[in-house]
């Protein structure tokens, strides 16, 4: 072996020891990934120190904390391939959502979303009367060269979640790029079932806004939301959201200035103060990726857990063949994510066997339906091969699936 591999080497096991060890302390088969990741040492420990010190020095450090939310920035900048300033922090999703609905608000033109879009990436743009289409699936999968069927003269955005949250479709990005460019579309994507797992740059996908938080796949708990405007736009756009911190020199306190820096930045928490704590843990999570997993590149990093989540779902699917499970996510590697999706009569039962057993799952159905018939497995690079062995080894003493 090169000298070249062996740095890349990832002892996956360790990180899972080091950075999980709740896993082992709580005997967890954790597969909640979709809804909340457990949170990592290296977010944490980030966090309690940001209590520490306001607990021992109140604001004294104050200046310090600025500091580091632009080492956060600069961090998801080399992820994501843009200019730190383009980046701005919110609270969650669905506030990012709300800054690009009432950002193009004077142009309400239509929106095409796949039909199982979470309903956060659509819903404050129904709620401002913006004529809304949905696009259909085909076998779970929403391909781009299909687009063309939906569109009409009034159509002007497009909102796509990079891996739909209900079967873990995952939208070939640079795809979709193309389509919107090609048709004068804005391109709106939701990344929060991708962000931190999944490769993204949103200047080869020609991405005009990306959208996401930190708690899911990356780890680092509720609080963050996080989101990208092209430069191209917030020149040409109000910036719907600003307060005090959004101008030069805010802390000066002139309350006759209301001249706000045209750069995405100035969102930050719609203008006012950061939610520190949260953005921390943030650059926790992202320093765990880029030095333990991408020995100093963020985005090597992020591949490596690409692969390593494939190859888990790739063992999961061969596994859960002996089941008679309907799978409604795409197989497919390609439109492929952490997430599989299974559907079964009974899943409400399996549901509560899996929990009793340590085994953590989610259960949900169909939007229209009455009853709870899907089981979603959500696996991350931290699980490994004995989580998977075990989850089937349970569903194997499931008298349900008899």
């Amino acid at each position: 072996m090169k000298d070249s591999e062996k740095k890349m080497s990832i002892n996956w096991e360790q990180i899972r020891n080091e950075e999980y060890p709740s896993i082992k302390k709580n005997n967890l088969t954790y597969f909640l990934h979709a809804g909340a990741s457990l949170m990592n040492k290296s977010s944490y420990e980030m966090g309690m120190d940001y209590f520490t010190k306001m607990f021992n020095y109140g604001d004294i450090d104050h200046e310090k904390f600025f500091m580091e939310l632009e080492e956060v920035r600069k961090l998801i900048s080399e992820y994501i391939n843009v200019k730190p300033h383009e980046i701005a922090f919110l609270i969650n999703t669905s506030s990012g959502i709300a800054v690009a609905a009432y950002m193009f608000r004077e142009e309400k033109g239509e929106v095409l979303y796949p039909s199982i879009e979470f309903p956060a990436s659509i819903h404050m743009f129904k709620r401002l009367g913006y004529p809304c289409k949905k696009i259909d699936d085909k076998g779970g999968i929403y391909l781009v060269e299909s687009f063309n069927n939906y569109l009409s003269s009034k159509t002007k955005y497009v909102v796509h979640s990079h891996v739909q949250s209900f079967n873990g479709f995952k939208q070939d990005l640079y795809e979709l790029g193309l389509f919107c460019n090609d048709n004068n579309l804005i391109n709106i994507i939701n990344s929060t079932q991708a962000f931190g797992a999944f490769e993204i740059d949103v200047k080869k996908s020609n991405i005009d806004i990306l959208i996401s938080n930190a708690l899911k796949w990356l780890g680092c708990g509720y609080g963050v939301g996080i989101i990208y405007i092209k430069k191209e736009l917030i020149e040409n756009y109000q910036l719907p959201f600003t307060s005090w911190l959004s101008v030069d020199d805010p802390f000066a306190m002139d309350n006759e200035n209301v001249n706000v820096i045209q750069k995405t930045r100035s969102l930050d928490t719609l203008g006012g103060c950061p939610n520190f704590a949260s953005l921390l843990t943030l650059k926790g999570g992202l320093i765990l990726v880029k030095h333990k997993i991408g020995n100093g590149n963020l985005q090597a990093g992020v591949k490596e857990i690409q692969k390593r989540i494939i190859n888990l779902t790739s063992q999961f699917l061969d596994e859960i063949q002996a089941f008679n499970f309907n799978i409604i996510t795409p197989i497919d590697v390609h439109y492929r994510s952490g997430i599989i999706t299974l559907e079964h009569p009974n899943a409400k039962k399996i549901h509560r066997y899996l929990t009793r057993n340590n085994v953590f799952t989610t259960l949900k159905r169909y939007p229209k339906s009455s009853k709870d018939t899907l089981i979603r497995f959500a696996i991350n690079y931290y699980n490994n091969s004995n989580d998977i062995e075990r989850a089937i080894k349970v569903l194997k003493s499931c008298r349900h699936l008899e």
